[in-house]
């Protein structure tokens, strides 16, 4: 077997490239008159409404796209606030339709809607005049050229064709609509429109509500633009102010518990011996069992307010495994050892306040930052909701924005009441959390109670599967009463991914950036599609022992580079791929994964930065990539944004590119140079460049085609190319740590 390689070395960055073509139509797209007149009526229906109402400063305008919408094709002129483009005035996306069309919210001054409606005006005026009440691509095309003769008096060429190109892609303009349902009794987490942007704060809502007759206090906030209402003041909401209600959910949460349906074993408790400094996972759930058995190894804060029969057992199934699995399930030794828990009890096995556990979360986390791998093994019965996330997966992945060496591990919610949807529930919808579902450990084949993906019709989730128990092959696992049980479940796969992600952080010391495109990466199997598509298993079925995440074939070379985006392109300078008659006799896999910042309130667009994966043979000034990825060069692309994200998983923060391997695989012709690159593109959906620096991890395997192992001339031209070469070797780092651990007694007597 050969071990990991890490490759460490400064790599380079470059500044986008500005300017770009003038305005043109897409091939297929064309503007009537009629279709100008259109949007100009729309746009004087939601200025008329505005300005009988004066509870906000501005006016909140929807705009409904023909499809999914690229950034570079929403409007680029028409809603132009004075002086700010109209993507900084966005503030909410979601899906119409059967997801297949865009509709973004925009917040603007009534004189920025004025102006839409004359520029379309004076559009639909020149279509009429000079291109007989239609212009198509030739047509603009003939108009862009420098022949065109065509002179107007109220518009600019530029301003015309951006109008144009713009109307080109809106279906309709309205005033946004919530879809929300609020009833009389029941407490709900609601979330407003960003009115104020960055400078948006609590007391500013607070009173804005005021005005509606709705008093809210502090204590009830998540954030500035998220709260937690009553039913009758949800109600009071809606029917005085309905635009202004961007997402609704109900504050109680439903656990989706694990098989209740028990087995008792009459094993007696593996005993456990001495903890010394094992590394600690951090787990929140239920309350855990407080007698002497886990000893030094739990250190456990209970929550006094949930009686045991509420909230013992579901916890401490969880902590269990996390402590010692491979005793409880010898078929699952996964040779991570043993790790000591900090358990948190934040509530119990029926109902629970979703507000009130986002804020206990926050706080624990908050407290205890000496934690980098938490299992939170909670799961909604309610499906996800399609056009936003769910606020407690929103806090989740806003803690691991804040706090860049945390990860959760979060189970994918069960399905054993057979009348619930088969979509996740929160918080399995955590953009950045680890989500992991259940398969049979004989069969490979997800378990009957699996839940599935995708979140925001698009996010694959769950990320990866792994053995929960199912009917024939249960979980053995500790309960509230010190006995052992068998079970299944998703949050009994979690906690056996958790300590194989704390093996990789806290003992061979890996970021979590690595340590998770390890083990989505460890799950892929050749000549399969990456990840599955009935979104079930995610990117695949981990392997048990750790050897096997960490350690690939003698045919196989894996190495990781990570490292952070601080430019528009960042790029290595040459990896020395090994040769064979100078050719290259590999095929080769890269799995990237980071963790983004989001933003709920941007609905559907919820994460700010996107990571472009280039990878491949360098070919003169480029790269010839194993995808065929052509997202970021110059010559215009042809793939659509729907194309964009199910063919390079645009916006999603995990991207596998792989290579099929077959009978006729044969070595791959040298371009230009010997080498390979990787190089990633950064974008920001509402930021300019460069703002956000994001780290990351690309794990890159590469296939012998021939069995050849040249694992030892791969690291000497890496070497050669001033690479620093590290080979990730469980031995020898178990080794360094238990040196680490030997306590020195000096002797006091000199000689």
């Amino acid at each position: 077997m050969n071990d990991l390689i890490y490759l460490r070395k400064e790599l380079n960055g470059a500044k986008g490239q500005g300017g770009g073509s003038k305005p043109l139509l897409k091939r297929k797209n064309f503007v009537t008159s009629e279709k100008l007149q259109a949007l100009e009526d729309n746009l004087k229906h939601v200025l008329n409404y505005w300005q009988n109402q004066k509870l906000i400063e501005k006016d909140l305008v929807a705009v409904t796209y023909n499809k999914i919408i690229a950034k570079s094709n929403r409007f680029q002129l028409l809603l132009k606030d004075g002086k700010k483009s109209p993507t900084s005035s966005i503030v909410g996306a979601k899906f119409v339709g059967d997801y297949e069309k865009h509709q973004i919210t925009y917040y603007v001054s009534e004189q920025c809607i004025k102006e839409a409606i004359s520029s379309l005006e004076e559009a639909r005026e020149v279509v009429d005049v000079y291109f007989n009440g239609k212009i198509d691509y030739k047509k603009m095309l003939d108009f862009n050229s420098s022949k065109s003769k065509v002179k107007f008096e109220k518009l600019s060429k530029n301003k015309f064709g951006q109008i144009i190109v713009d109307a080109s892609f809106a279906e309709r303009i309205d005033i946004p609509e919530s879809n929300a349902d609020f009833e009389a009794g029941e407490a709900y987490i609601v979330n407003i429109y960003d009115l104020f942007k960055e400078n948006q704060n609590q007391e500013q809502t607070i009173r804005l509500l005021k005005k509606i007759g709705i008093n809210v206090n502090n204590d009830n906030f998540l954030n500035s633009t998220t709260f937690r209402l009553w039913g009758s003041d949800a109600i009071k909401l809606k029917q005085n102010a309905p635009y202004l209600i961007s997402m609704g959910n109900t504050d109680l949460s439903t656990i989706s518990v694990d098989d209740t349906e028990n087995v008792a074993n009459v094993s007696q408790l593996p005993k456990l011996p001495q903890a010394k400094d094992q590394p600690i996972v951090g787990v929140i759930d239920t309350n855990c069992w407080q007698e002497d058995y886990f000893g030094k190894w739990v250190e456990i804060h209970n929550d006094p307010n949930y009686s045991e029969e509420q909230s013992l057992s579901h916890g401490t199934a969880v902590t269990s495994l996390i402590v010692n699995a491979p005793a409880l399930n010898p078929d699952l030794d996964d040779g991570c050892g043993m790790f000591r828990v900090r358990h948190f009890g934040i509530a119990n096995e029926k109902k629970n306040s979703a507000f009130e556990i986002i804020k206990k979360i926050e706080k624990i986390i908050q407290e205890n930052r000496d934690i980098k791998v938490w299992n939170f093994s909670f799961g909604e019965k309610i499906a996800v909701n399609n056009n936003f996330i769910s606020p407690i997966a929103a806090a989740l992945d806003s803690l691991q924005t804040k706090y860049n060496d945390i990860i959760f591990i979060l189970p994918g919610t069960n399905h054993f009441d057979k009348t619930d949807s088969k979509i996740i529930g929160a918080p399995a919808d955590s953009i950045n959390s680890l989500v992991v579902n259940s398969v049979d450990i004989k069969t490979k084949k997800p378990a009957d109670y699996t839940r599935k993906g995708p979140v925001l019709s698009f996010f694959v989730k769950p990320d990866i599967a792994y053995y929960g128990g199912t009917t024939q092959n249960k979980i053995s696992l500790i309960r509230k009463d010190g006995k052992i049980f068998q079970q299944m479940g998703t949050s009994y796969a979690a906690p056996l991914i958790a300590r194989k992600v704390a093996y990789l952080m806290e003992v061979m010391g890996l970021s979590r950036e690595v340590a998770k495109a390890l083990i989505i990466d460890s799950a892929i199997k050749w000549n399969e599609s990456p990840f599955d598509t009935e979104y079930k298993k995610g990117y695949g079925v981990v392997p048990i022992k750790i050897e096997d995440v960490l350690e690939v074939p003698n045919d196989e070379i894996r190495f990781v580079i990570s490292g952070e985006s601080k430019a528009y392109n960042t790029y290595t300078d040459g990896i020395p791929i090994p040769l064979k008659d100078n050719a290259f006799p590999y095929k080769a896999r890269a799995t990237l994964a980071y963790f983004p910042e989001c933003d709920r309130n941007q609905g559907v667009d919820y994460t700010a930065t996107e990571l472009d994966l280039h990878f491949g043979r360098i070919k003169g000034n480029g790269i010839k990539t194993i995808n065929n990825n052509k997202q970021a060069l110059p010559e215009p692309i042809k793939e659509s944004e729907k194309d964009a994200r199910k063919n390079y998983r645009k916006w999603d923060n995990v991207k596998v590119i792989q290579e099929r391997i077959t009978d006729r695989s044969r070595a791959q012709k040298m371009y230009d140079s010997p080498m390979w690159e990787i190089e990633l593109f950064s974008k920001e959906r509402l930021v300019n460049y460069n703002k956000s620096k994001v780290r990351f991890a690309v794990v890159v395997t590469m296939r012998s085609i021939d069995g050849k192992n040249r694992i030892d001339s791969f690291i000497k031209q890496c070497i050669r190319r001033g690479w620093i070469v590290s080979k990730v070797n469980i031995q020898v780092q178990e080794k360094v740590n238990e040196q680490a651990e030997t306590e020195i007694n000096w002797d006091d007597n000199e000689d």
